[in-house]
């Protein structure tokens, strides 16, 4: 499934460097965007990963006598 996005960047620099990197890669402009969602997204899930092994460490913590101290 092919699907098209438009987006206005709203900095001609930004186009310039997308422009310049596809170039010096030898790669499609889409090419460019697509590596960096996918990286952005992967370090995304990445980090929700990371804050639900965080949960379970401090999962000992959670207690009334700790309490207290999630009022300051």
């Amino acid at each position: 499934m092919n699907t098209r996005i438009t987006i206005d960047l709203q900095d001609p620099q930004l186009v310039i460097l997308l422009r310049l990197a596809a170039a010096h890669e030898g790669i499609a402009i889409r090419d460019v965007v697509k590596n960096a969602l996918t990286g952005y997204f992967s370090d995304q899930q990445e980090n929700q990963a990371l804050l639900k092994l965080a949960e379970t460490t401090f999962a000992e913590w959670d207690n009334e006598m700790d309490a207290d101290y999630d009022k300051l």
